[in-house]
């Protein structure tokens, strides 16, 4: 797996500070991010590497997000982690 193509997948869902809130936009970009990232690699990237690359991009973008919100970013790196498995059961 490309660690730097999915954190550049990530990054405009993580550039706004409220990535986290779950506003619609939001959801939005991190699905957008999510097709961009499964587009560049492939879908089946698990949990644990979503959460390596948010909190990657996260410490770059918003230092202080990557411990205030470090449950938040485990929920969503599950959440990519379901999605594609989802996407890679339909391949």
């Amino acid at each position: 797996m490309d660690q730097n193509k999915l954190e550049n997948a990530l990054g405009p869902w993580l550039s706004p500070e409220t990535w986290h809130t779950r506003h619609p936009k939001d959801d939005e970009r991190f699905h957008q991010s999510l097709n961009a990232a499964f587009n560049a690699i492939r879908p089946n990237i698990d949990a644990e590497q979503f959460a390596v690359a948010i909190s990657q991009v996260l410490s770059k973008k918003h230092p202080s997000h990557v411990r205030i919100y470090a449950e938040d970013i485990k929920e969503f790196a599950q959440r990519a982690e379901v999605i594609g498995s989802y996407l890679f059961d339909l391949q």
